[in-house]
């Protein structure tokens, strides 16, 4: 059996020392990692800090009217209507009339922090005209959700500020509105879309559990025989999204080719992200489903960061996006 040698003090001295040192030099290191990560976080909250600061975000329209019924859909040659540096213009809702279409928009200025809803005429050969405020409260409004019913005009802009889902009517198209009710009361609904649908109205809205959730919300959907009520029955499978980066309504449902079409906002990595195409399977008053058959995200312009608003009317397509400019100071 082989005794182990014994170290002399000196040499036993030495090692300590070597161990000590490389001790010191993980714990430099380790620090060093530490106070590396802390910076990247101050650089990336200053630089955030900093975009709020000196940048903001702008949205736009973008349209086309020399669409097909190709699936494929060439953004890159939409035009684009270009809002002043004080204001964007978002979330855009179509009614056409003879050769032209009225959007109405949601026409947010900066330095107030409040939208009213304002409303776009362009043509049929592509030329728009200036915005028209056509309505406005003493709450923030967007979302303006226009339809037709019996030859009447009505508009459900979002209201959520005033916890409302609220039905309006044009008396003077298309420049004044009135409020006609609440459809409900006492709920954070944004973007509610209506359909019209097996002699139903369908009422597809996103709810917000609580103030946190913002801007995400899980998508609810409501029937009743008669539009004019509050009476609005509950889906038994609320919420019928429950995933919140793909719920919230996304422009007006539409039918093509006898199937049943509901764009969604697609807010998988930050809101305003894109939009999803989803076919509805099955709605009735026990069962709704549907699945996704088309996403879109801007990737054909490096400048625009994002989508969240589809809508086809007539020979109109028209999305809005976003870029991000410097402030007016």
């Amino acid at each position: 059996m082989r005794t182990k040698k014994k170290l002399s003090p000196l040499v036993q001295l030495k090692q300590r020392a070597a161990l000590s040192s490389i001790g010191k030099q993980r714990g430099i290191l380790r620090s060093l990692s530490v106070i590396w990560i802390i910076v990247q976080w101050v650089v990336e909250k200053i630089g955030r800090v900093g975009q709020k600061i000196f940048f903001l975000d702008q949205w736009f329209l973008m349209f086309d009217l020399s669409l097909s019924d190709s699936n494929s859909i060439p953004f890159h040659d939409f035009q684009k209507i270009i809002p002043p540096k004080d204001r964007f213009w978002a979330d855009p809702h179509v009614i056409q009339v003879n050769e032209h279409y009225f959007v109405f928009v949601e026409e947010y200025i900066y330095r107030s922090r409040k939208a009213h809803i304002s409303v776009i005429e362009i043509n049929n050969e592509g030329n728009y005209k200036a915005p028209v405020k056509v309505l406005e409260t003493g709450y923030h409004l967007s979302y303006p959700f226009v339809f037709e019913c019996d030859g009447r005009y009505y508009m459900v802009p979002e209201s959520s500020e005033n916890k409302t889902i609220e039905l309006y009517e044009c008396v003077q198209f298309p420049n004044k509105w009135q409020r006609m009710m609440n459809l409900m009361e006492n709920v954070s609904a944004v973007d509610t879309t209506l359909f019209h649908y097996g002699d139903k109205w369908w009422l597809f809205t996103g709810m917000q559990e609580d103030e946190k959730s913002l801007p995400l919300a899980k998508l609810y959907l409501f029937s009743s025989s008669w539009l004019f009520t509050k009476e609005w029955i509950s889906h038994p499978l609320n919420p019928i999204e429950a995933d919140v980066t793909r719920a919230r309504p996304a422009g007006k449902l539409f039918i093509k080719e006898g199937r049943i079409f509901r764009p969604s906002q697609k807010c998988t990595r930050t809101y305003g992200e894109g939009f999803y195409i989803n076919e509805v399977l099955r709605l009735s008053e026990s069962d709704y489903s549907e699945k996704t058959v088309a996403t879109v995200t801007p990737y054909w312009d490096r400048k625009i960061l994002g989508s969240h608003t589809y809508v086809r009317e007539g020979q109109l397509t028209l999305i809005d996006t976003f870029t991000r400019r410097r402030r007016i100071l």
